[in-house]
């Protein structure tokens, strides 16, 4: 089920007198239908996918389904920064019940239509099932796709009949190998303690590339080193942020919270570096879960990693 662009869920202060200098999001958002023609620029389409099916079947703890709603609030505030930028809003995909693949189906359509108008979709989920229906929809309009997962988990189980929060960068390790398609695919931030050996195993069989939240928590570099190893043997970007990644400290809402995270400065460096490189065709963002949030911190954050991005994109 789509719930199409809501003028409601952005509202925010409005500084008259100091005119163009003082807009913010919700005074430039319009809504993406997918038949207007966009701007020249740079344009960005909002999208939700409203769905934690895959949190309850991965036995987390549902509550993501309601962070579009909660992000949006602290997107709306922003200041509006570049006047080359179109900001659009497509709107929610619902997940009804149980039927996550249904979900699925219309979250890859509404992808490749924003990505055929050669704009960059910000998607905000969910749960990380979120992956495989974003993979899906940028595949139909590109064919050379690396992936950056800024994630405490690989997100590698087997399906185990059934596909979840937990299975998505697997199925689409499926997906890819039933098309003949690499599976180029990194993570950043990996905890030792939050995968077992299985997935390490899994990890390593599909040479799946990765560092460790020690690792980024010590140094930068061997994750730049990782992403540009990446970005150039790929013609696209498909960037997805599990919040989890972050330390609970920063991220409390979150479906899965981490100790010994990585830290809001760090995820947010290797974000702005991935947007400037001029590859990246779509971004979405997992896990916020405002049920267990705190001052909203986990919505704040997402929200002000987004502004980042979009205000760093290259295209």
């Amino acid at each position: 089920m789509r719930k199409y662009f809501e003028e409601q869920q952005w509202q925010g202060r409005i500084d008259e007198n100091d005119g163009e200098a003082g807009l913010r999001w919700h005074q430039k958002v319009n809504a993406f239908d997918g038949k207007t023609s966009l701007s020249t620029g740079k344009n960005v389409v909002i999208a939700g996918f409203a769905c934690d099916e895959g949190v309850r079947r991965n036995q987390g703890r549902p509550g993501a389904a309601a962070a579009p709603t909660e992000i949006r609030k602290f997107l709306a505030s922003k200041p509006w920064r570049d006047p080359n930028l179109s900001l659009y809003d497509a709107g929610d995909v619902l997940c009804i019940g149980e039927d996550l693949e249904g979900a699925r189906d219309l979250q890859q359509q509404l992808i490749a239509d924003i990505t055929k108008h050669n704009a960059l979709p910000i998607f905000l989920g969910g749960g990380h099932e979120i992956a495989y229906g974003s993979f899906l929809g940028l595949s139909k309009n590109e064919s050379s796709i690396g992936i950056i997962n800024i994630d405490a988990h690989f997100d590698l189980r087997s399906k185990e009949g059934i596909t979840s929060s937990g299975t998505p960068f697997f199925d689409i390790s499926e997906h890819c190998k039933s098309i003949n398609m690499p599976f180029e695919y990194i993570c950043i931030g990996i905890q030792e303690y939050g995968n077992t050996q299985a997935l390490f195993e899994t990890a390593e069989a599909l040479q799946v590339k990765y560092t460790t939240a020690e690792e980024v928590l010590h140094s930068l570099q061997s994750s730049i080193e990782l992403i540009d190893s990446l970005l150039n043997k790929t013609d696209a970007i498909y960037l997805t942020l599990d919040m989890d990644v972050l330390d609970a400290a920063f991220a409390p809402g979150v479906s899965a919270p981490a100790s010994m995270g990585l830290l809001p400065n760090q995820v947010n460096l290797l974000l702005r570096y991935i947007a400037q490189s001029g590859k990246l065709r779509l971004m979405d963002v997992a896990e916020v879960n405002p049920k267990f949030d705190i001052d909203s911190r986990s919505s704040r954050l997402a929200a002000h990693f987004i502004a980042g991005v979009v205000d760093s994109w290259q295209y």
